[in-house]
């Protein structure tokens, strides 16, 4: 037996194993070639199992046809795509070649399934089929069942794309793909540790190639995890991949669509680049659109001030009593379309912000205004007996958005279950406009459910 049939045997591939294979020959050695690769695999699954590898194309081919359009995802790839007896699926983003006696079981109408990776797409039926993974020479981010989970979850960064293929008769046929998987995945190596963990790995090596050899199902239902638990768990975790700041743009704008309020930049002053600003913004999920506080169409009244006629009738106006005012409201006054209301403001009148005003007073019915804040302030009389002493470090007390007196969490999540339409208005303090705005926006974004 040769040296590489010996290391393959020692990986732990069952025999009669379905078995998906990413490689990289390069990896291997100059001296390794496809077929007896190739070969060494179809004798570790036996004759009873079936040998499996991506077949991807370039993409810029006028149609897909399966018999004639390369693979460009290695040269094993496309030595294995040409020999006798293998069998490819008809997608014409992500085709799939197969040998063996489940490659039509895995293969047939992958071009008819929703997305190319997700359900009832050889990647899916593979893992659920009880199939082998195995990778030689490449790490996670050559994984295509990531993109299985993420179909699975129907995550938003996921896209469109027209297609078109050859079929058996010689047609030219047109598809609407949906769930196209694109751009950069920098997060994806970190779960590498979760699978180690939980010892769904056997790790290897061939020739100078290190390996990894894990079963399909568990390795997509724990993938399906980490990105039920956090959508942005493949991407890059910092602000400076372009891909990934859209992608989570995209889950952004998803999880503020689940808020149903609309959220809104409360600006001191014009940003010096506003279109960079909108921009900012888009990449955080939000409307690009921001309002300097003289836009707004609030009437703001001063302690036991009584509430004057609306300016006019051309468009609804706000009204925003001082916070002791407004928890005694029993009704919106003639002329006015809502209630503001100043979580900050309640704070430094000595209000609790949320079960002193939003619990359980009648307003809470009438508000559609909020302005989300931070801010310094005083409220020793709702600190407990056992954080007093932060009295005598801090001497004035920073609300933090989520965090001590400001009870933003739970504000957002009470108007959330109540199905609250208006708006949250970010307040940014005047300084750095672009920096304020990002900080507060990510302080905003972990209040959410």
């Amino acid at each position: 037996m040769s040296i590489l049939k010996q290391e393959i045997q020692s990986l732990g591939i069952a025999k009669g194993a379905t078995l998906f294979v990413h490689c990289s020959l390069k990896a291997i050695g100059a001296e390794t070639q496809a077929e007896t690769l190739i070969g060494a695999l179809r004798d570790a699954v036996s004759e009873d199992g079936t040998l499996m590898f991506p077949t991807f194309t370039s993409r810029q081919e006028d149609y897909f046809d399966p018999d004639n359009t390369p693979s460009v995802v290695g040269v094993v790839t496309e030595v294995f795509r040409k020999m006798p007896g293998t069998l490819r699926s008809k997608h014409p983003r992500h085709p799939v070649a197969a040998q063996g006696p489940l490659a039509h079981q895995l293969l047939d109408g992958h071009e008819n399934a929703v997305g190319p990776c997700g359900l009832d797409t050889p990647f899916e039926r593979h893992a659920r089929m009880g199939g082998q993974l195995l990778l030689i020479g490449v790490d996670f981010d050559t994984l295509t069942l990531l993109h299985t989970a993420e179909a699975i979850l129907e995550l938003p960064y996921l896209s469109d794309f027209k297609g078109k293929y050859l079929d058996k008769n010689g047609k030219v046929q047109h598809i609407m793909m949906h769930q196209i998987p694109g751009g950069h995945r920098g997060g994806v190596h970190s779960f590498e540790k979760v699978f180690r963990q939980r010892d769904l790995i056997s790790y290897g090596s061939i020739g100078n190639a290190r390996t990894m050899l894990m079963d399909a199902g568990p390795a997509l239902d724990t993938m399906i995890e980490l990105l039920r638990g956090d959508p942005a768990a493949a991407l890059c975790p910092g602000d400076y991949c372009g891909d990934c700041v859209d992608f989570k743009a995209k889950i952004r704008a998803k999880q503020l669509g689940y808020l149903g309020a609309k959220l809104s930049i409360l600006l001191p002053g014009n940003p010096k680049n506003p279109n960079n600003f909108k921009k900012m913004l888009e990449q955080f999920g939000i409307t690009p659109r921001f309002e300097l506080a003289s836009d707004l169409n609030i009437v703001k009244l001063k302690r036991d001030q009584d509430p004057p006629t609306p300016p006019n009738n051309e468009s609804p106006w706000i009204l925003q009593p001082a916070p002791e005012d407004l928890v005694k409201v029993e009704k919106l006054p003639d002329g006015y379309a809502g209630f503001a209301y100043a979580p900050l403001e309640a704070a430094r009148a000595g209000i609790e912000p949320f079960y002193g005003v939003l619990y359980k007073e009648k307003c809470r019915d009438y508000v559609t205004d909020i302005f989300i804040e931070d801010g310094l302030t005083d409220l020793p009389e709702t600190m407990t007996p056992s954080l007093e002493y932060l009295s005598e470090l801090v001497t004035e007390k920073r609300i933090v958005l989520g965090q001590g007196h400001g009870q933003l969490r739970e504000i957002i999540s009470a108007m959330r279950m109540r199905n609250f339409s208006g708006r949250y208005h970010i307040v940014v303090p005047k300084g750095d406009l672009y920096v304020e705005t990002m900080r507060l926006l990510e302080e905003f974004w972990a209040l959410l459910p």
